[in-house]
């Protein structure tokens, strides 16, 4: 249970703002990690409205840079403290529960995909200021980017999808019951905030297997296994992303703390087996 805890706990953001320079209007965003996890944005720092491109290239390691907006006035620095609390949650939960409370009413968070090298995922971005940012790396720099006019645009359509529902649940959508390489829309049609983790587990592994797991059973990942993350999204939001998974099964996983039980998503049971084919 140890790294289970290790891997849902969340550092602080520490981050101030550094505007980037500016760049012609266009439906591309280019955000660029160092090995170090700090952002900067090499194209799209003004945007049209509408649908929009993200591409991430990243050197770094634990790579999961999001794009967010601040609402009712809220700040960085509120954040900060909003984020360390949600982390806490094993040793105060009622605390962490209402910091999620606060990041559904303060906040927008619109995705982000990690994985080392180069990736890209489509989302609609409505006109607003946005920041970017490794959110989970105390260093970190969130970079500012503008989106402009109004929003006239759509996601083109999947014929496979991951959907997260009230109650707390993953909906999955492919051929034949499974996923396959290609466009997978990822949407959040619940009141909180959620994230899409797919993590390589062992052939025959079953959804009961993953719940013994959270129990304090056997970890029924594959070492050094594929992974695909999809970051936060707010809820209302969806976006879409190409599955680069090799063939195999995997755990679809949530550890976003809960906004009732400050527990993460997936203690409460919000997982599921899928299969890439």
């Amino acid at each position: 249970m140890s790294a289970l805890a290790a891997v849902v706990t969340v550092g602080t953001l520490g981050f101030t703002a550094s505007p980037a320079s500016a760049s012609p209007g266009g439906s591309t965003l280019r955000v660029s990690q160092d090995a170090a996890g700090q952002v900067a944005i090499q194209q799209g720092t003004t945007l049209r409205a509408g649908l929009i491109n993200v591409n991430v290239t990243s050197a770094y390691a634990a790579a999961d840079p999001e794009t967010f907006q601040l609402r009712n006035g809220a700040t960085l620095s509120q954040m900060d403290v909003k984020i360390a609390e949600a982390g806490n949650w094993q040793v105060d939960a009622a605390k962490a529960a209402a910091a999620m409370q606060w990041f559904v009413q303060n906040t927008s968070f619109y995705g982000g995909l990690s994985a080392i090298g180069q990736v890209s995922y489509k989302t609609v971005l409505p006109a607003g200021r946005y920041y970017a940012a490794q959110v989970n790396n105390p260093s970190a720099t969130a970079q500012t980017f503008r989106v402009t006019g109004n929003t006239y645009a759509a996601l083109p359509a999947t014929n496979q999808s991951i959907t997260m529902k009230e109650p707390d649940r993953f909906v999955v959508s492919g051929s034949g019951g499974k996923l396959r390489r290609g466009p997978l829309r990822i949407s959040n049609d619940s009141g909180e905030l959620h994230f899409a983790q797919l993590v390589q587990v062992q052939p025959g592994t079953t959804d009961a297997d993953i719940t013994a797991w959270f129990a304090g059973g056997e970890n029924p990942t594959v070492t050094g296994g594929a992974a695909l993350n999809f970051g936060t999204q707010t809820p209302g939001r969806a976006s879409v992303v190409d599955v680069t998974l090799p063939s195999g099964t995997y755990a679809l996983l949530d550890y976003i703390p809960d906004t009732t039980s400050g527990m993460p998503h997936a203690f409460g049971g919000m997982h599921a087996v899928v299969t890439v084919a």
